[in-house]
């Protein structure tokens, strides 16, 4: 039995997983993760370790309805 009878996470969940990815991005700086403005990355949605808000979601679509693909 492990350690008081609680079972001992052996993984992390994937969104966990994506916030220590964004944290080694930015030099495991808070602050650095939060500023982040690399919209483009897959990952910048999820970067805070829990589903993206409303507002992050309509950032993005504001983002990708204003970019121009080049000719």
């Amino acid at each position: 039995m492990l350690g008081g009878g609680l079972m001992t996470k052996l993984y992390n969940t994937p969104i966990k997983t994506i916030r220590k990815k964004c944290l080694d991005c930015c030099n495991d700086k808070v602050k650095e993760v939060r500023l982040c403005q690399a919209v483009e990355c897959a990952l910048w949605p999820y970067r805070f370790g829990r589903r993206p808000t409303k507002a992050i979601l309509d950032t993005i679509k504001e983002f990708y309805s204003k970019k121009v693909e080049p000719a």
